[in-house]
């Protein structure tokens, strides 16, 4: 009689993990599948003989692993994500049925220790896991797993701590409900789990996001840049054209020699030739696209602006690898934001743009008018004036700089101004003998 409920248990249990596995793996062949179904089943045959309880949810998640990266192939990180869907999904489960069968009047103790009761209890247990994942919700919350686990490595690390808390849960209590408090308690705890997972998995898709929108960015601002660049030849071009000119007429009129001494003047001093001339002290790269699209949002939003360049930047900048290029990029670009969005609730726009060099590094200050108060002892990694909401960019820089360590942000207040002060430590190249 116990070997006739041992295999009915283990058949479905067996139907339930497996199918559970089948909804979220893509691309399993029949052979597959089979060799899947009949290895779960060993597993969960043998465990219902010489594993104890308070063992099996580890022995469990190891032949998961096992098998998944054996017969099914998965050998990338979304294998901890198809464990912690079928654990969570037995585990809700289970609390569930057993509530129910508490409620129905039968005894913990008789779900625990009654062969019968405790081979209907894990009928019962497989088939609403199965009718679980089945549900539309339930491969909505799959798919977007899914996806969040392909953009972010750290989703996994997530996923692992929750399966711990669930051996947690399920060591502690099984289906042994004890206490009436008990099935509130874990119910509370499945509810409290799946809340946090949800605002994680919120939270890290708007970091996503910001990351694409920053990518984005990069490839619009090395447009800006040529259109930097070949503006800055057309005004050097356009010069030496009205110094022709002026050549030629020297014999003519001196009117005409005023005039022309006039528009090379004007040439000189309008504030688009010395906006590219402070542009084109950088490097190509994407900083220098990158001021010349946030300038340009400045004059929409009618902030006044100071931009100044020290002569020899370009050559500091030039040392820079590739992606620290793309990653100076990132953090100005939200720095920049900050400031446009701080000076947006003040009267009084202004922001001031200073690039100094020194020996061994170069350094970006932000001058942004403000208007609420600031938390003074939060200044110095990278706070910003903008108040609550705006924390996925700080982030973002936040894990730059902690990444790379030529990076370093600081903040101040200085004269009503917000002062954020980025150092880029530049390593001389060696010279070749």
């Amino acid at each position: 009689m116990k070997l006739i409920i041992d295999i009915t248990m283990t058949l479905f249990q067996t139907i339930g993990a497996s199918l559970i596995i089948y909804r979220q793996v893509d691309n399993i062949n029949k052979k597959d599948k089979l060799l899947f179904f009949i290895g779960m089943f060993l597993y969960t045959l043998f465990v219902s003989f010489f594993i104890p309880n308070q063992f099996r949810f580890l022995s469990f998640v190891l032949a998961l692993l096992i098998l998944m990266y054996t017969i099914l192939r998965v050998r990338d990180k979304k294998i901890i994500l198809y464990v912690f869907n079928i654990v969570a999904l037995f585990a809700i489960s289970e609390i569930f049925i057993s509530l129910v069968m508490v409620i129905l009047g039968i005894n913990s103790k008789e779900i625990v220790n009654n062969p019968i009761y405790n081979m209907i209890a894990n009928i019962f247990i497989s088939i609403l896991s199965i009718i679980l994942v089945y549900l539309p919700i339930t491969k909505k919350i799959i798919n977007g797993t899914k996806d969040l686990y392909n953009k972010n490595n750290r989703i996994s690390k997530y996923f692992s701590i929750f399966l711990v808390l669930l051996y947690v849960l399920s060591m502690k209590n099984g289906l042994e409900f004890l206490l009436k408090s008990n099935y509130y308690i874990n119910i509370l705890f499945i509810i409290g789990v799946v809340f946090i997972l949800m605002l994680i998995m919120k939270n890290e898709s708007k970091y996503d996001k910001l990351l694409e929108a920053n990518k984005q960015m990069l490839n619009y601002v090395t447009k800006y840049e040529k259109i930097i660049t070949n503006q800055g030849k057309a005004n050097h071009e356009f010069k030496n054209q009205l110094m022709v000119i002026k050549g030629y007429a020297q014999m003519k009129s001196d009117k005409l020699l005023d005039y022309i001494d006039s528009i090379v003047n004007d040439t000189k001093n309008t504030h688009n030739s010395y906006l590219i001339s402070q542009l084109n002290k950088f490097p190509d790269g994407g900083v220098k696209g990158l001021l010349y699209y946030k300038l340009l949002t400045m004059d929409e939003e009618k902030i006044k602006y100071e931009i100044n360049v020290e002569t020899g930047i370009k050559t500091k900048l030039n040392t820079l690898t590739i992606d620290n290029n793309k990653d100076l990029t990132k953090i100005l670009g939200v720095l920049l934001d900050n400031a446009i969005d701080a000076n947006k609730k003040v009267l009084k726009k202004e922001i001031i743009i200073s690039v100094k060099k020194e020996n061994k590094y170069v350094c970006f200050e932000l001058y942004n008018r403000y208007k609420e108060s600031v938390d003074l002892s939060k200044i110095g990694s990278g706070y910003s004036s903008k108040g609550t909401g705006h924390g996925y960019g700080l982030k973002l820089v936040n894990d730059i700089i902690k990444n790379n360590k030529i990076f370093e942000l600081s903040s101040s207040l200085e004269d009503r101004y917000y002062v954020a002060r980025l150092i880029v430590k530049i390593q001389n190249k060696k010279k070749k003998n």
